[in-house]
């Protein structure tokens, strides 16, 4: 485990092509409109290094994309954005865009900030992920010294239109039920799919009292109504990891819940 699946084009090509990109002429012009320029996040202000040994294959790409500022931050956008037709297309085919990085790694980019915002939350606690998809957030986690124990109803792989590679961890096959054998567990879920029950059905068994959620909002592509019906009347909002990065246009935020006094379960 741990390793990048063989029939997907190795991360590292894809990052020399990107970076090969940014060295054409008019790379990163705005093609329409009159907005700045565009530029990645590699070597700019807002990159995030990942630590000395480790493997964040995601991160590694996502850095060189096309971003865009939004506020203070940069957002990776669409290739089409930034480069020309030709290179835009030859790029999407190696596998530089958005929806085939959401279904090789994880629907929710996770940064080395991420993960270090994510140690401090926990103060040394083990995790339980439901919906962990290729297992790639646990992955990342793992390599930082955290114990993630990952579940998910459905295997990755090339059936699982979500979730097409890895699993870069111990993934086990089971629903959002198995959150009741760890009340000791920090809970995290990542990006549940609209309309899904089993956000909802976690956080109902959860018996614990601290919730890591990366995910858009109430009226979001995440989750259903029920879950953040549920999230808003038991669970108060403790914080935001600051350096979490996200697609343009997603308004993805990581977030650390604790559950309110008087609402405890089991």
């Amino acid at each position: 485990m741990g390793s990048e699946p063989t029939m997907q084009v190795p991360s590292e090509v894809i990052v020399a092509a990107l970076r090969d990109a940014w060295r054409e002429p008019g790379a990163g012009q705005p093609l329409y409109g009159s907005g700045p320029p565009l530029r990645p996040i590699a070597e700019s202000e807002e990159d995030q290094l990942i630590p000395s040994g480790g493997s964040s294959p995601l991160w590694e790409i996502v850095r060189w994309m096309p971003a865009e500022p939004d506020g203070q931050a940069l957002s990776p956008t669409s290739l089409s954005e930034a480069f020309a037709r030709p290179l835009a297309f030859r790029l999407d085919v190696l596998g530089a865009s958005r929806h085939a990085l959401a279904t090789r790694f994880t629907w929710s980019i996770i940064s080395p900030g991420d993960v270090a915002w994510v140690v401090a939350q926990l103060e040394g606690r083990a995790v339980v992920e439901i919906g962990a998809g290729t297992g790639y957030w646990a992955w990342q986690l793992q390599q930082a010294g955290v114990d993630v124990a990952a579940y998910d109803p459905h295997s990755p792989g090339e059936d699982n239109r979500y979730c097409t590679a890895g699993p870069y961890t111990t993934v086990l096959v089971e629903d959002a039920s198995a959150v009741k054998r760890h009340p000791d567990r920090a809970l995290l879920m990542v990006w549940p799919p609209l309309g899904g029950e089993h956000a909802r059905h976690a956080l109902s068994v959860y018996e614990g009292d601290l919730l890591l959620y990366a995910g858009e909002g109430l009226g979001g592509c995440t989750a259903d109504d029920a879950f953040y019906k549920m999230l808003n009347a038991e669970w108060e909002l403790t914080s935001v990891a600051p350096r979490h990065v996200t697609w343009s246009g997603i308004h993805c935020e990581l977030a650390a819940y604790r559950r309110k006094r008087g609402e405890h379960r089991g």
